[in-house]
């Protein structure tokens, strides 16, 4: 008797991912369709191989049982009468369980294709390893080339190298580098000059002269004591000199590094 036992509980115990994979292999074991099948004829199948498992002390998920909670509530309402009652929210019909199963169905076997895909290396072949024979040494049997004809082909080399480096390279050079200004550094100017003489005229601080760079960066650092209320710019008409007043007579007392840029 226990053997017979035994060789029954090999035979349905097996490794499911879930409460779906369980019923759909319990369907494919009666050889039915999904939607021909009443869960109420799975219920006891189902009920009978969670206590398998009981009495085999191994542990049941918590999805396996309240899986069988909803299969034992969907036959418990098809033997009572039917009650006018609205359905409750929580409840799950046959026909959408049905309609999980079928879903759940299709994406294993998509999910073994896949995988089958992937073990054939999704249809790709790889070129076998080849093993290159290279030929016999051999020796340089032409000409002779003594130390003064190495020499020559040498220098003539180093000669049509140096053609082909550019002369104005540190010309180019001077070119690319100019000098960084940073309106920190002109917004200190500024204040400087500004608490020593009230007022500036810009032009005449940063004429045009100077590095079109530095005027910009300059003009960007009297805009910012503007916008602090520090100063008041003027220009009288358009192109005319700006005049940078230093606001109420008062020195300008400021941290320069908050222009960090």
């Amino acid at each position: 008797m226990a053997i017979e036992k035994r060789e029954k509980f090999n035979f349905n115990i097996k490794n499911f991912e879930g409460p779906l994979d369980l019923l759909l292999y319990l369907i494919s074991k009666n050889k039915k369709d999904i939607f021909e099948i009443s869960l109420s004829e799975l219920t006891d199948e189902y009920i009978q191989y969670l206590n398998e498992m009981n009495e085999s002390n191994i542990e049941v998920a918590s999805e396996f049982i309240v899986m069988a909670s909803t299969l034992l509530d969907i036959k418990a309402r098809k033997l009572l009468p039917q009650l006018e009652e609205e359905p409750q929210e929580d409840t799950i019909s046959e026909e959408e369980l049905l309609r999980r199963i079928s879903q759940y169905k299709i994406y294993k076997e998509a999910s073994e294709k896949i995988n089958n895909m992937y073990l054939q290396n999704f249809g790709s072949f790889v070129k076998n390893f080849e093993k290159i024979n290279f030929g016999k040494k051999t020796e340089y049997k032409g000409e002779k080339i003594d130390k003064q004809q190495l020499f020559n082909i040498y220098s003539d080399i180093l000669f049509r190298n140096e053609n082909k480096i550019n002369k104005h390279a540190k010309e180019i050079e001077k070119i690319a580098v100019y000098e960084k200004y940073t309106v920190q550094d002109k917004v200190k100017q500024i204040v400087d000059y500004l608490n020593e003489n009230k007022s500036m005229v810009f032009n005449s601080v940063f004429p045009s002269s100077c590095d079109n760079i530095e005027i910009v960066t300059a003009f960007l650092g009297v805009l910012e004591l503007g916008k602090l209320r520090k100063v008041d710019i003027e220009q009288k008409y358009l192109f005319s000199d700006i005049n940078v007043i230093r606001k109420n007579n008062d020195i300008i007392d400021i941290d320069s590094s908050k222009f960090n840029y």
